[in-house]
């Protein structure tokens, strides 16, 4: 994909856009994906159930994981955060994944939301009937809820379902299938758990912050490209970016997903062709820069 969109700009586009760009839109963008990470911190502190974690601790993982989901192939990134979560808290990787799983069903929410909003405002963009896309949007957010509302019974179905799986073909004793099958199991137990907390309306809230502050982000890097552009379209056409970015088609480090969903959001909002996919590319490049000095810095003082 990266390939294919470097058919339709030049290098020196790209060179001409980063080399450019004012300090101060920098720095605010900055700032705001630091907010950003932070709230995410603070939202795995409220789904964590077994014991607390301290916030400085978690902006430190989740830190590492957005630097992770950026260099790692497909989603493997995604993997980073009970890894992380295990090797510096000391949580049971379960009880990462199941966390991790309710902060992404989150995620979904919060984005769905948006762009059913931005669904109504922008629907003159729509070449099919907006009603379709507004009703395909509710319809979506109502099966997220479902999901995350039976989630943990859901797991405990699949468990159940890979031993009769596992019965059927005689191989109910392969220690693997298992495991497997207990550590689904466990996951389910402690997505239990983090229902039972019910932090929904917290953690509602730190994600809805945490998404606000990367949509200013975004709009602080497109605008120090001296990009005109108000603020409501940046939250579509990159609200278009994140959808095809959680589509399970990345490649390394999700490079290309992302710029392809950009390019068609903001083409939709007006920009040129070559603004539209440098500016996809530039924004990528200054948030992994900004992840990685923060990931240098979370590196260097853990050591002490």
């Amino acid at each position: 994909m990266i390939f294919a969109l470097f058919t339709q700009i030049s290098l020196r586009d790209l060179y001409t856009l980063l080399i450019n760009m004012d300090p101060l839109w920098a720095a605010l963008g900055s700032a705001g994906y630091f907010l950003a990470v932070l709230f995410r911190a603070l939202r795995f502190k409220w789904l964590i159930h077994s014991r607390d974690v301290s916030l400085n601790d978690l902006f430190r993982i989740s830190v590492f994981y957005n630097l992770s989901l950026m260099v790692l192939p497909s989603k493997l990134g995604e993997l980073s955060y009970p890894y992380f979560l295990n090797k510096m808290s000391g949580i049971a990787i379960t009880e990462g994944l199941a966390s991790l799983i309710a902060s992404r069903v989150y995620d979904f929410f919060i984005i769905l939301m948006i762009f059913l909003f931005a669904a109504v405002g922008f629907q003159n963009l729509f070449r099919i009937n907006p009603f379709f896309i507004i009703l395909l949007s509710i319809l979506l957010i109502g099966l997220v809820l479902l999901v995350f509302f039976y989630m943990s019974q859901l797991l405990k179905l699949f468990s159940n379902g890979l031993v009769k799986i596992s019965e059927w073909i005689g191989k109910e004793n392969s220690k693997p299938i298992q495991w497997v099958q207990r550590k689904i199991y466990e996951v389910a137990e402690d997505f239990y758990a983090i229902k039972a907390r019910k932090t929904y309306f917290s953690v509602t809230l730190a994600s809805l912050i945490s998404w606000i502050m990367v949509f200013l982000t975004f709009y602080a890097f497109v605008r120090g490209f001296r990009i005109g552009i108000p603020f409501l379209k940046v939250v579509f056409g990159s609200t278009v970016a994140i959808i095809a970015n959680a589509l399970p088609i990345g490649g390394l480090g999700n490079w290309g997903t992302l710029e392809v969903g950009w390019a068609a959001g903001f083409l939709m909002m007006g920009l040129s062709k070559s603004e539209a996919i440098a500016s996809g590319f530039g924004v990528h490049i200054l948030v992994f820069i900004v992840s990685a000095i923060l990931g240098l810095i979370c590196w260097a003082t853990s050591k002490r």
